[in-house]
Parts: structure tokens; C-alpha cells; sequence
């Protein structure tokens, strides 16, 4: 049996979630309730659950502010809000798991079974490192980001490290220094989407780069040339908008 806290400052919320894993997860049992940050940093420290179900905003803080009060890397969180803007890039980053109110069946069964996959396996909980590490700082700020792989662990590489990323049918691959390559399992478009604000700018449909990392554009070619020796092909169309976007720095 998995021990779960539910932390919501409205109780209809954490009604609703302890009767729904009543009757759709009876492998996880709600050992304990909190309505705010510090009562929720007492109940995890008293039960040492397993699971914590956390509102990302309550009177006294936020669900960043419990994790880092009592997180000692032995628990998986489900995030459980109804705005998610505000924080979710920086969840989207850490990929910890979120559930947007109001709860629904598929989205609760969904995180559920990812965080209990987590749990059977024993995996590590980097990702909240990468979560707190990255909270409160701008997207065009350095930042961690948390791989998926569907093949072995997570892996967490540095934004700043990612010379380029390109998509394939069902992965996303990374291209790293030092002729370090890593694969994600999330489509090429999910990045485009988590780094549209950040220092990348996208030069075909499938490929992706770190302007900071372009040394020369060959405008009679088109080709970039970037860190390490690597050459890629650009767009004429895209070509003349990242000469712009490289030379503004």
C-alpha cells in the first residue's frame, strides 16, 4: 500500500481527491490531510509518505515552498492546481507530474501510474532538485532540464550544454559538448513549445539551436556553423531572421 498526504487549501479539493483514489487507485491509501504549506510540511514529516498530492498555491506559500521544507528525496509529488500558467514551465522542465483542476478519471489514473512506475522502480528524484533549482528564475535564465527516456533513467543535462535538438518519429535527440548525444522521449514539438522564449531559435521543421552556440552563418550556403564543428542546414527563408537574432547577441 503507497502512503499519500493531500495538501489543498480548499477542502472540496481534498474531498474529491481522497474519494476518487478511494475508487479508482485502492493501492494508495490517504494517510493524512493539510490545508496550507506548514501544516503540509508537518504531516509529510510525521507520516513519511510515499506520494504527496500539492496545490501549487495556498495562503502561505506555494507548493515549492513545502517541497523545499520537507522534501529529503524519499516521496513523488502530483502538483494539483487550476491555473497552471504561472508555474508551468518550470514543472514542464523538472517533467514532475500535474493535474489540472478539476480532476477528471484519465488525468488522475494517468499521474497515478507514472508516479507509481517512479516508485516500483526505485528511480531518483533529481527532478526535484531541477524543480527547485529552477523556480523563481526567468526562462531566459540558465536553466536544468529533466530527459525522459523510455529506454533507462532520467537523465538532467544543463539548457546552456544543448548545442542543437532534432526530432524524430518518437524521440527528441540532444546534442551536447564534446560529441555527447542524448535522447528524450518527448516529440521535437514539446521543445519547441518548452524553449520558444528562451535562447533557441528553430531552423528546419525538425531541427532546433542554441543561438548562443552558432559561431558563423554561411549566408551563400546556408549553413550554420556551431561549437564543436558542427555544420547544419537552414531555410533561406529562416536564414535571414536568425542573421538578425545572432547579431542582436
Amino acid at each position: 500500500m503507497i502512503r499519500a498526504i493531500i495538501i489543498d487549501d480548499e477542502r472540496n479539493s481534498r474531498d474529491i481527491i481522497s474519494l476518487m483514489l478511494g475508487k479508482y487507485c485502492p493501492e494508495i491509501e490517504a494517510v493524512g490531510t493539510a490545508a496550507n504549506c506548514r501544516e503540509g510540511i508537518e504531516q509529510i514529516r510525521r507520516h513519511k509518505p510515499q506520494l504527496v498530492f500539492l496545490d501549487l498555491e495556498m495562503p502561505d506559500g506555494t507548493g515549492f515552498d513545502v517541497l523545499a521544507g520537507a522534501y529529503d528525496a524519499s516521496f513523488e509529488a502530483i502538483f494539483v492546481t487550476a491555473f497552471e500558467k504561472r508555474f508551468l514551465h518550470t514543472i514542464r522542465l523538472s517533467e514532475v507530474e500535474l493535474i489540472l483542476k478539476p480532476i477528471d478519471k484519465e488525468s488522475l489514473l494517468q499521474a497515478v501510474g507514472t508516479v507509481m512506475k517512479r516508485i516500483g522502480q526505485q528511480q531518483q528524484h533529481e527532478r526535484y532538485e531541477v524543480l527547485l533549482s529552477n523556480f523563481g528564475k526567468p526562462e531566459s535564465d540558465v536553466r536544468q532540464l529533466v530527459l525522459p527516456s523510455s529506454e533507462g533513467p532520467e537523465a538532467v543535462i544543463s539548457i546552456d550544454d544543448i548545442y542543437y535538438l532534432e526530432g524524430y518519429t518518437e524521440k527528441t535527440v540532444f546534442y551536447l559538448p564534446d560529441g555527447k548525444v542524448m535522447a528524450s522521449r518527448r516529440p521535437f514539438r514539446y521543445y519547441t513549445e518548452l524553449f520558444a522564449n528562451m535562447r533557441f531559435y528553430q531552423t528546419t521543421n525538425h531541427q532546433m539551436v542554441q543561438v548562443p552556440h552558432i559561431q558563423r552563418i554561411d549566408q551563400e550556403q546556408n549553413k550554420l556553423h556551431l561549437k564543436g564543428d558542427i555544420v547544419l542546414d537552414v531555410t533561406d527563408r529562416r536564414k535571414r531572421e536568425l542573421v538578425n537574432i545572432w547579431k542582436q547577441g
